[in-house]
């Protein structure tokens, strides 16, 4: 039985005769796909990374030595591995303040590459009994024990252990991501990190760091009281100690938003751009592709074709490229990013929490209705030319 002809048969013979020019749009269409779902992925983990800080980080001021607040910034957002140190006693002066209703204290100690684990981590050292923030973060109940070792979703472990200088320790939990520098780091009670510390120098394991956590903080985390204003309780901390700086926590979300906006912006208008070049030249080689085949549409006439069957042969072509250029961006551009987000996370320098796989599949299937549609909306333009042209006539 030989097979029908018809407009999708028709359309398929046509873009195989043509092989260079079929991959050459076929190319075009992969490329706007690809960067607008790659767009929408990054902006998506983006605004995903500044939820997760701000709900993970649950302090409504941050004090730090003065003149380290962009290092705790950076600890924050890429978790680049840091140190800097305040007297302990400034934590019992902020808890005297008015407003104040909680405050914890935490203590960085960073590890040299060759001393512990495969890269410099920033290990950080809590107290169990104030915190109001790691503890909420565990992914899995655990019980409160003398040894706590907190693992950020980006650590590696090994048998649910971690390895510091050449001493190998259980790890209570490890921590729900957050997009940020946070993921990066492991977190140790106080009492822990002091012996990790003390058992580290005395096999002559080096630190970029001190170790004193009896002595020092690095940073405190400050929760107010209801009602209580972040600027006056601010001024109040200032005043009560010296050599420090306070952070408050609305305006350093105010600001990462700030400087995210620009960012997305950026990201949205090289899409709509790439996706409007790519348009333009569909529909400018569709109608220049006509003047090709004016002999086939009028012998298709002449065999009684009517003009209707030859728009669906046009429409026909574009949905094919659509589709497989749409499906080839996606492919290509989620296979770019998702296997390499962290590495993204780490060059940006800014908050990255992947998108959920739901989320990825709705960004995928938006990317390619629209990328579909964009092909056959650069195809009217040939189609009204289509509609005019009589047997034998040219198509003008």
């Amino acid at each position: 039985m030989e097979k029908a002809i018809t407009e999708k048969v028709l359309a398929i013979q046509n873009l195989s005769r043509k092989p260079f020019r079929t991959a050459t749009l076929v190319t075009i269409v992969a490329l706007s796909s690809a960067v607008l779902f790659a767009s929408l992925l990054i902006v998506s983990s983006l605004k995903g990374g500044i939820f997760g800080i701000q709900s993970r980080i649950g302090a409504d001021l941050m004090v730090v030595p003065e003149g380290y607040e962009s290092k705790m910034e950076n600890v924050l957002l890429s978790g680049e591995p840091n140190y800097f140190y305040m007297d302990k006693s400034v934590e019992d002066e902020i808890r005297k303040i008015e407003g104040v209703a909680e405050v914890s204290a935490q203590f960085y100690l960073t590890s040299l590459t060759e001393s512990c684990c495969d890269f410099p981590v920033q290990i950080v050292g809590f107290d169990p009994k104030s915190d109001f923030i790691i503890k909420n973060w565990a992914k899995s109940r655990f019980t409160e024990s003398d040894e706590m070792i907190f693992a950020g979703s980006n650590v590696n472990l090994e048998k649910n252990t971690v390895r510091f200088f050449e001493g190998t320790h259980n790890v209570t939990s490890k921590l729900a991501k957050t997009g940020s520098g946070m993921d990066n780091a492991i977190y140790a009670d106080l009492s822990t990190l002091q012996k990790i510390f003390e058992d580290a120098k005395s096999k002559g394991f080096g630190f970029i760091s001190d170790g004193d956590t009896r002595t020092k903080t690095s940073v405190i985390f400050v929760k107010l009281k209801e009602g209580a204003g972040a600027d006056a309780v601010s001024l109040r901390i200032r005043n009560a100690a010296k050599g420090i700086n306070v952070i408050q926590g609305g305006k350093f979300m105010s600001n990462l938003v700030d400087r995210l906006s620009s960012f997305m912006i950026f990201l949205h208008a090289i899409s709509f751009i790439v996706l409007l070049i790519s348009v333009l030249t569909l529909s400018a080689v569709f109608c220049l592709t006509l003047n090709e085949r004016r002999r086939e549409f009028s012998i298709l006439r002449v065999l009684g074709a009517e003009r209707n069957t030859l728009r669906k042969i046009i429409f026909s072509e574009a949905l094919i490229l659509g589709i497989i250029g749409s499906a080839t961006g996606i492919f290509l551009s989620a296979l770019a990013v998702l296997p390499f987000n962290i590495l993204i996370a780490e060059k940006i320098s800014l908050p990255f929490a992947l998108s959920s796989p739901s989320q990825i599949a709705l960004f995928a299937l938006a990317v390619f209705s629209v990328s579909v549609l964009a092909c056959m909306i650069s195809s009217l333009s040939a189609v009204v030319r289509i509609a005019k042209a009589e047997p034998y006539g040219d198509v003008k």
